[in-house]
């Protein structure tokens, strides 16, 4: 397949109910590109560049400046050059991964719906019908994260509570208020985002003997997190201190967590976040798969990834678009009972653009 042109939009989507606040980052709206790439033959395929939370306008306004130089270049030649870039701009930096994820999808897009497969088979293939939909709060009262745990809902297996904004007293509190209002079949992501240092990190954690929680990303490295893990004999998760794969091999082959989260917008792609996802498999670490806040094409593409994840060892799945306003539903997620979720069927990502609903792109390069 010959590329023939390729389509960029510009999105951004703010949070519904307002700024949505971590430890290291507020974010008031979620932006992104989207790409529809078109082949001679007549296929389409869809990639969603997804920027860090943390990115400032300047570095995201240098990153879509660009554009031109890395996708002039794919015009005229295989779909598989969408991967192989995908790889090369890797090698550029943590901000250019979110843009190797969206090359990378719309690649693993156009292959499936060539081979007629849906992008879990081109990834190794299903082991669930449906991942678990965590549910996210990040609130700084009480009351509104009673309300949020409502909203949630009672079948809700997986709760994710953000911390390390407030003082450790009030985490505490926070986390307490949590705890009371969930069953006890429940899971509590007590997520600090990297916010604590060890030793408040320790301090909170002795507060709490309770099997539900798991104490997520406590602290902003990798290191800092697994003493906080050896000190309390409590189970923690690392999240954003992973930022590469030999890394993430590392937080499996030391023993010191008990689960590491998967997101392949942070780690470069589809490929060596299927990578991390196996070698955690084989190893019997658990994980969760999921990223930032985002469309509906890259939910849909995480969630291929997360379907072919062994049931027994991932914690959970993230509907990504749940927080935020969006102009169009793409259909990017299937909703099953008690509150699971999976990626749209069909070949490819099993989403498609309706004639027009982007409006006019921001640019389209082409064969010359």
């Amino acid at each position: 397949m010959i590329i023939k042109k390729i389509e960029v939009w510009g999105i951004q989507m703010p949070f519904r109910d307002g700024p949505y606040a971590m430890s290291h980052v507020t974010q008031e709206v979620v932006y992104g590109r989207v790409l529809q790439v078109h082949t001679v033959d007549g296929q389409t395929g869809l990639g969603e560049v997804v920027f860090p939370p943390s990115l400032s306008v300047d570095e995201r306004q240098q990153l879509i400046a660009g554009e031109p130089l890395y996708l002039s270049s794919l015009a005229g030649k295989e779909v598989d050059g969408l991967i192989q870039l995908a790889q090369e701009l890797c090698g550029r930096g943590r901000s250019w991964s979110g843009i190797a994820f969206g090359l990378e999808t719309a690649g693993y897009d156009l292959l499936g719906k060539a081979e007629g497969l849906p992008v879990s088979d081109l990834l190794g293939g299903r082991l669930g019908e449906g991942v678990d939909d965590y549910f996210s709060i990040s609130e700084s009262t009480i009351e509104k994260i009673r309300k949020r745990l409502v909203i949630a809902g009672s079948e809700r297996k997986v709760i994710q509570l953000k911390l390390g904004i407030g003082s450790p007293g009030d985490d505490a509190e926070q986390v307490s208020a949590a705890l009371s209002n969930m069953a006890d079949w429940q899971i509590l992501l007590a997520d600090a985002n990297g916010g604590w240092s060890v030793d408040t990190a320790c301090e909170i954690i002795s507060c709490f003997n309770d099997p539900r929680i798991v104490w997520e990303e406590a602290c902003s490295t990798y290191d800092e997190n697994t003493e906080v893990a050896r000190r309390t004999g409590q189970p923690v998760m690392v999240d954003q201190c992973v930022k590469e794969a030999s890394l993430a091999r590392k937080a499996v082959d030391d023993r010191l967590v008990s689960s590491i989260c998967i997101k392949p917008a942070f780690l470069g792609g589809l490929t060596v976040a299927r990578d991390v996802r196996d070698y955690c498999a084989n190893s019997g670490m658990k994980m969760r798969i999921d990223g930032p806040w985002c469309g509906d094409i890259a939910t849909a593409a995480i969630l291929h990834l997360a379907v072919g994840a062994p049931p027994d060892l991932l914690i959970a799945g993230c509907d990504l678009r749940e927080p935020l306003v969006r102009e169009r539903d793409l259909k990017g997620v299937i909703r099953f009972d008690g509150c699971r979720i999976g990626p749209p069927s069909g070949p490819g990502l099993g989403i498609t653009l309706p004639d027009n609903v982007m409006g006019d792109p921001d640019a389209i390069y082409s064969i010359r």
